[in-house]
């Protein structure tokens, strides 16, 4: 049986919910490599300088990125793997 989007599930959140988070999550990381990269253009520009900052700008934001995207997945691995034990 397949589930609709508007289905209720009384054990946890709906489907749509769940969409809706990972969009968010998403959106989140990309908008974490991007803005510092960003900013950095804009500083480049007002300090005159060449690609410095757009360098720094990019290099945080992905390392930000790629960090923030280890920590939100984290959970959800160990939360599996502890579901996994309990069942065998």
């Amino acid at each position: 049986m397949t589930q609709s989007p508007n289905d209720h599930n009384p054990d946890g959140p709906t489907l749509i919910a769940i969409a809706y988070g990972w969009a968010a999550r998403i959106m989140t990381v990309a908008l974490e490599m991007v803005v510092p990269g960003l900013i950095g253009v804009w500083l480049d520009k007002r300090l005159g300088t060449k690609i410095v900052f757009v360098l720094l700008g990019f290099g945080g934001g992905c390392t930000l990125a790629v960090w923030h995207l280890i920590r939100m997945t984290a959970p959800q691995a160990k939360s599996k793997q502890d579901n996994t034990i309990s069942k065998s």
